[in-house]
């Protein structure tokens, strides 16, 4: 289950209120945390390196 897309359709601001739902554990929204920022970094960085 993807808690981020839960956490949309449910409309909770913060992704603890959606885990309280969603039994995600604290070490599963730090991974997933981490994956997305460093993704969304190395993005930036590649395209500030293009200009």
């Amino acid at each position: 289950m993807d808690a981020l897309f839960v956490q949309q359709q449910v409309g909770h601001e913060h992704a603890s209120t959606t885990a309280i739902y969603t039994c995600v554990s604290s070490d599963f929204r730090v991974k997933t945390l981490r994956r997305a920022l460093d993704g969304t970094i190395k993005s930036a960085l590649a395209g500030a390196e293009e200009d």
